[in-house]
């Protein structure tokens, strides 16, 4: 079963680029336009990643953040943004409040390169069975 990543970025060219280099990479993949949809989104498709932008009109993506992690669902979580250091690391310290792994961090623009090699390392969270 392939992995699953979730895409969550108000502008419809950036999460087109990312599903695309997903898909290319065999990644189930689900792109969320609207913040307001994307809680919603991450518990019916149980993703194994999620890429998210951190400034969206509505809901930040600090808040989805903090509320995709008190959902209990396990997922790496890779924060875009553009703006000031002080931003990412609002993101990575309400991510260890939780006690998670930080967030990794892709500052846009990201180089597409950057963001496959990142996308080559999710891996299915779920239970593995052994024979």
């Amino acid at each position: 079963m392939p992995a699953k990543l979730l895409v969550i970025d108000d502008q419809p060219g950036i999460g087109a680029i990312v599903a695309r280099i997903a898909a290319s990479l065999g990644l189930d993949t689900q792109v969320v336009g609207d913040p307001m949809q994307a809680i919603e989104a991450f518990v019916s498709f149980s993703p194994d990643a999620v890429v998210l932008d951190l400034v969206m009109p509505e809901k930040d993506g600090i808040e989805l953040l903090e509320e995709m992690i008190l959902t209990g669902h396990p997922a790496m979580f890779i924060i875009m943004s553009g703006y000031g250091e002080a931003y990412l690391r609002l993101a990575e310290g309400v991510a260890r409040f939780h006690g998670i792994k930080p967030p990794i961090v892709l500052r846009k623009p990201f180089d597409r390169a950057e963001l496959t090699e990142l996308l080559r390392s999710v891996r299915p969270l779920g239970p593995t069975t052994s024979a």
